[in-house]
């Protein structure tokens, strides 16, 4: 289950709707993965200690991935750190403007922007112990590098990293163009998911997935029953076997609600 956009609505929040929703299903017994491109660190103000109680975590584009409430495993798919030493470099030449984080573990990270911290990456819940220097993480196996063109069409700065950064690497765009995400290309949402899903031995064509963009291509083609919410981009819709209501209309609940409905 994707979040932005998807089970979350516009203001970044899940409703009271989908929250119980999610709670009917956990109730059932199945195993419910969050899969962002989010760190953890931000999860508390979007989604609730409750909801990460009860649900497994695939976070920052499937780089890292935690089972819990019934799915165990782990696992961590690293930067190739010449890229992200690059990335770091073009991007503060060339869109000094663009706000960046240099990921660790979804708690831990870089930035280019040091004073605009708690508005634009963590929610007002970043620590000095959340932020290194970027020499420092590049020594502490990072995972992801983001950029936020804060407003700012960055497809030009997207182009310019595929052009220059190893085949180790891929650069997911955001639908409008101001938000792009560098990660290992071995990296993907699904893939992590399916990781987390051997513990249970659960396919991913008995999954039930949500998506919205591009970083969820992998999430809606790879799994058996995937839904798109009606604010998808054309290609998730194109990819999705399902419709459902848009991310402000409860369409997550909605089809959540149907299945507690199907097997009670």
């Amino acid at each position: 289950m994707d979040l932005d956009e998807t089970a979350l609505n516009s203001n970044s929040r899940l409703d009271d709707r989908t929250r119980t929703a999610i709670h009917a299903v956990h109730q059932l017994g199945l195993p419910i993965v969050i899969a962002t491109s989010r760190p953890e660190r931000v999860l508390p103000t979007l989604v609730g200690d409750d909801i990460l109680e009860i649900t497994s975590l695939v976070q920052m584009n499937g780089t890292i991935a935690d089972g819990k409430a019934g799915l165990t495993g782990s696992l961590k798919r690293s930067m190739n750190l010449q890229d992200a030493q690059h990335c770091w470099q073009l991007v503060n030449k060339t869109a000094p403007w663009a706000r960046m984080t240099l990921e660790l573990d979804g708690t831990q990270f870089a930035v280019n922007h040091a004073d605009d911290i708690n508005e634009l990456w963590a929610f007002n819940m970043a620590t000095p112990t959340m932020l290194v220097e970027f020499e420092e993480a590049l020594n502490l196996d990072p995972v992801k590098v983001s950029v936020n063109g804060v407003g700012n069409n960055l497809e030009e700065v997207a182009v310019m990293l595929e052009e220059q950064l190893s085949a180790d690497s891929v650069v997911f765009r955001a639908s409008d163009q101001h938000f792009l995400n560098i990660v290992p290309k071995e990296a993907s949402k699904s893939g992590a998911v399916a990781d987390l899903l051997k513990s249970a031995d659960i396919p991913l064509s008995d999954v039930l997935s949500f998506g919205d963009d591009y970083v969820d291509i992998d999430l809606i083609r790879d799994c058996g029953w995937s839904v798109a919410v009606e604010n998808a981009i054309p290609e998730i819709k194109a990819l999705a076997k399902f419709q459902t209501a848009s991310n402000n209309d409860h369409g997550v609940a909605i089809v959540l609600e149907n299945l507690v409905t199907a097997l009670t």
